[in-house]
């Protein structure tokens, strides 16, 4: 365990300062040229020519008002996204840091604490809440900055744990978050292009803030092995809160590309550097009903929270890439449909609290399984995403 803790802090440090080392070079010589090749209006005088000096708009002076330069009729982009739900899918659009996070529990408090060995399935769904808001502001031809934020996501993860020794055991975690999150850098990346490829590539810095429920149900049968039964059987009711408090820094970065007027092919992706709190308070009831005691504890009850920062918090990182098409029923709005895929290797990190198990009193950090029922440290997630695009 102390080996892998150290491993895990060497690694951060690398990635930090990897990550150094990208935004001084951002900031020196990321420089580039109109990153989304937009065409140059028709009509823009050449070295030869100039422009009338004598005409004027009709009942106005002969100078241009600056008014008149809106962001349209300038060229520059303003673009909102509305990130929507598959409703048909298990997933809902890239899940949040904190909605992967919903898998930390403590094994012990879903097991009895009795070695096992056993199989578990997980799935978190979206159930509600108001839409992730996209919108990105070009600055210049080279520059834009952008906002993602969602108020008020929930999310329900349901996990099964089904042990070899006949004990099964359901919980439920139902969670709040209100996320936001700032980019800058080139682009931003146009789904709506229509003649020429668009871009992006930025930098991001967001926090996100989850509370939420926690239940379990448990049920003990008799288990047999060698033609004998081990006499064990019962049952438990389990409930809690959780919380938590995530910093993100991240790099983003996609590509859309025209197939036909009325269809776009877009790729993007981000990769997300997190840490911060994490706190969860649970307890659980047991009863034996079997001959042989030792089901489940009478009372298992578990109050920790992580530390604070990158390296002794709660931390880790994620790689999120999702692809799709945008139907375009006019020039300048689209409905994107698409898939993701998300890799996440995370640590809970050191924590403090008191772990109640089988009568005894110890420190939470001292709980050997302090992660989830299963090895959730690295992990695949995948699901579908819809949205609405509009160019402003």
């Amino acid at each position: 365990m102390g080996k892998k803790l150290l491993l895990w802090h060497l690694m951060k440090k690398k990635i930090l300062a990897l990550l150094a080392t990208y935004l001084v070079c951002f900031s020196l010589f990321g420089q580039p040229t109109n990153p989304n090749n937009q065409r140059q209006p028709k009509n823009q005088p050449t070295n030869n020519q100039q422009p009338p000096q004598d005409q004027a708009p009709i009942g106005g002076s002969g100078s241009t008002s600056s008014s008149n330069g809106s962001a349209f009729q300038s060229g520059l982009l303003h673009i909102l996204e509305l990130d929507g739900v598959a409703g048909s899918l298990n997933q809902g659009g890239p899940q949040s840091i904190n909605g992967i996070l919903n898998s930390v529990r403590i094994a012990g408090s879903a097991l009895g604490g009795t070695p096992e060995f056993f199989k578990e399935d997980s799935k978190t769904t979206p159930s509600g809440g108001f839409p992730k808001i996209r919108y990105s502001h070009q600055l210049s031809d080279n520059t834009f900055i952008g906002i993602v934020a969602s108020l008020g996501e929930k999310s329900t993860t349901e996990t099964t744990t089904t042990s070899t020794s006949n004990r099964y055991t359901t919980d439920k975690i139902t969670t709040t978050t209100n996320e936001w999150k700032v980019k800058y850098g080139w682009g931003p990346l146009n789904l709506n292009t229509s003649n020429d490829i668009s871009y992006e590539f930025s930098i991001g810095y967001g926090q996100s803030k989850t509370s939420g429920d926690y239940s379990n149900f448990g049920i003990k049968l008799p288990g047999f092995s060698s033609g004998s039964s081990d006499g064990m059987s019962g049952y438990a009711l389990g409930f809690g809160d959780l919380r938590y408090n995530i910093t993100t820094l991240s790099l983003d970065y996609g590509v859309a590309v025209p197939m036909w007027s009325w269809m776009n092919w877009y790729f993007r992706g981000d990769t997300s550097f997190f840490w911060g709190t994490l706190s969860l308070s649970s307890a659980q009831l047991g009863v034996d009903t079997g001959a042989t005691a030792g089901a489940y504890n009478g009372l298992d009850f578990n109050a920790f929270k992580s530390k604070d920062g990158f390296f002794a918090g709660a931390s880790g990182f994620t790689m999120t890439f999702e692809s799709g098409f945008i139907i375009k029923p006019f020039e300048t709005f689209g409905i994107r449909f698409g898939g993701f895929y998300q890799l996440t290797y995370f640590s809970v990190g050191e924590v403090k609290g008191p772990s109640i198990s089988g009568g005894q009193i110890v420190e939470a950090g001292a709980v050997p399984n302090l992660s989830s029922t299963t090895d959730n440290e690295q992990f695949g997630n995948y699901g579908g995403t819809v949205g609405l695009v509009k160019n402003l």
